[in-house]
């Protein structure tokens, strides 16, 4: 009886199950994840990082792999040698790599994933994760204003329309989604907003609760119409070449554009830019500048409309 159970006891052994299956993983995985790792490298822009990924272990099936420094002399943990930018961007590569071992399409979340990089990885990393929407639902975190003009430009150029939700801080001390801040939509979205829901509500504020009431709106509207102006030079007027939260100047297929402009499209930006910066400003107690009524405002928002639409056509 006992010489069956000892010679049962072998024949049941999974050790060499183990062996086959960790020879397996390791010849069939390993080689892969390592070309998806260094392609990722060269996609986010940081090929020149001086790192490699090597297998540290197989255990039970599965490969375990450890960043490591190339050509290194003495050895030292990679965190301790790259700079945040650059151990950022190699965890970003190791991750993408790793997700992308099945064609699950699964969503990808993103924690402002350009954050403390080097402008040298930047757009790249933004254009990476844009590419990623082809196959992935993908969701982008951000508080800075620079990662989501990059992340706009590079679904621009990919056909991919963003949809861009706010995050507010409420006084209650959690943040509920609300509409993007003005200074992040479309000029023509906002010219939209102003007139079909800013304004008829400051009109029916100025016609029920009085003068002192509506100013209250009518500064903020006219605040956010100097806004509105500058976000027009710059998005439109100027084609987009140069834009205060990138960091290069893009004159390709655009610079062509700035032909368009005529002496009286600027005659007009002057005069509605001196005309709004007024409100923004103290002024004299001998000439003080009254907040203009609700149709005076409509009608300089409508002129703007129909000069944008004139102009995208010309």
């Amino acid at each position: 009886m006992c010489g069956f159970i000892i010679y049962a006891s072998v024949l049941t052994n999974t050790q060499q199950l183990s062996v086959k299956k960790s020879a397996l993983a390791d010849e069939l995985i390993t080689s892969a994840y390592i070309q998806r790792f260094n392609d990722e490298l060269i996609k986010l822009g940081a090929s020149r990082v001086p790192v490699e990924l090597v297998k540290s272990r197989t255990e039970h099936g599965r490969v375990y792999h450890q960043i490591r420094l190339k050509d290194c002399c003495e050895k030292a943990p990679s965190a301790e040698v790259l700079s945040e930018g650059e151990f950022r961007i190699v965890s970003l590569a190791a991750f993408i790599a790793d997700m992308e071992a099945e064609d699950s399409g699964a969503p990808f979340i993103f924690d402002d994933p350009i954050s403390s990089l080097d402008q040298d990885f930047e757009e790249a990393s933004v254009a990476r994760v844009v590419e990623l929407c082809r196959k992935h639902q993908v969701i982008v975190f951000t508080h800075r204003l620079s990662m989501l003009s990059l992340l706009e430009d590079a679904a621009k150029k990919e056909g991919i329309e963003p949809h861009i939700v706010c995050l507010r801080c409420q006084p209650w001390g959690i943040g509920e989604p609300d509409e993007a801040p003005l200074f992040a939509k479309k000029p023509d979205k906002v010219l939209n907003t102003l007139l079909k829901e800013r304004l008829p509500r400051a009109k029916k504020v100025l016609q029920g609760s009085g003068v002192n009431e509506y100013e209250v709106l009518a500064k903020s509207i006219c605040s956010d119409v100097r806004i509105l102006l500058e976000r027009l030079i710059e998005k439109d007027l100027l084609a987009n070449i140069i834009c205060r939260f990138r960091r290069s100047v893009q004159t390709s297929k655009k610079i062509n554009k700035l032909a368009r402009i005529t002496a009286k499209d600027c005659k007009m930006f002057d005069e509605l830019m001196t005309k709004y910066s007024c409100y923004e400003h103290s002024q004299s107690d001998e000439l003080p500048v009254s907040l203009p009524l609700p149709d005076k405002i409509e009608s300089d928002l409508e002129h703007l409309k129909t000069w944008l639409d004139e102009f995208k056509k010309r």
